[in-house]
């Protein structure tokens, strides 16, 4: 369950690692309700919540003036400056992978961030190499009543085109066959901004910057892990598993923190799993 103590009452929200089938009945009475109670929250306040789905605590060192973002299949922090969450975080299972061919990948405004791009920063982003994406994917969700939370903007972000394609692809494919096999994998990921900017800008009249390359931390229920640092200008050939990394690393490139109510987590390997030998 997610706790939030307050000095009026304590609060109570459904979202803990419950059965499928039990978890869809119990969140589609809570949906709005967390996301109304986190939608108000400070970087700080959210602290003190348990939220599932993030394996150890969600990862701390955001700015304080980010939106955290809590729905019932990922949670993320926006940064408004950047216009892209820092992180997002979210859990899949063999019962949330559905087929998502015929599904709408139509853009959604979100209510609780005003200072989001818009599907009109994204009608050129061809011609610079880019693609709409999202963070947190449709695919590993259509199996669920909330696949189309994966549309907000909130959880949009530009990426190159051979990324998507090449090595993103890959790795994506081969954690839903991860999950096949073993039900369930925490995923985290997010952007990486270098001190020089490399990507490319989309043309619009809202400022902000492209990432410059992204993270994904995949990590399961008996904590094995594999970290990976994607470039943005990676070529289309190249496979996921030549872009491995620590999460110390990562963590020196984001200034995030992960797992920090488990800090001396010892990480076993996933690389076997997720097709890296």
């Amino acid at each position: 369950m997610l706790l939030k103590r307050t000095k009026q009452t304590d609060v109570f929200i459904c979202l803990g690692r419950l059965p499928f089938s039990a978890g869809v009945l119990c969140l589609s009475r809570i949906a709005a309700l967390a996301v109304l109670l986190i939608a108000s929250l400070s970087q700080s306040q959210a602290a003190e919540l348990r939220i599932a789905h993030c394996l150890y605590g969600c990862p701390a060192g955001g700015s304080s003036e980010n939106h955290l973002i809590l729905r019932p299949i990922y949670a993320l922090s926006y940064n408004t400056r950047n216009k892209v969450a820092d992180w997002a975080a979210y859990r899949v299972t063999s019962g949330s992978i559905g087929i998502a061919s015929s599904l709408s990948r139509a853009v959604m405004i979100d209510d609780f961030v005003e200072e989001t791009l818009s599907a009109a920063d994204f009608i050129n982003v061809e011609e610079a190499g880019l693609t709409r994406a999202q963070l947190v994917p449709l695919v590993n969700f259509a199996g669920t009543p909330y696949w189309n939370e994966v549309n907000y903007m909130s959880n949009a972000v530009a990426r190159s085109r051979n990324l998507s394609l090449g090595a993103w692809y890959g790795l994506e494919w081969s954690i839903r066959n991860l999950v096949n096999r073993e039900r369930e994998v925490y995923v985290l990921t997010g952007p990486i901004f270098r001190e020089t900017p490399v990507a490319a800008n989309l043309e619009t009249q809202t400022q902000h910057r492209v990432p410059d390359a992204f993270f994904k931390i995949v990590v399961s229920a008996d904590n094995r892990a594999t970290a990976f640092i994607f470039d943005q200008d990676l070529p289309v050939h190249v496979h996921h598993c030549d872009t491995t990394a620590t999460i110390d690393e990562i963590e020196t490139a984001t200034g995030l923190d992960f797992f920090p109510e488990n800090p001396r987590l010892v990480l076993g390997s996933l690389d076997t799993s997720l097709g890296c030998f």
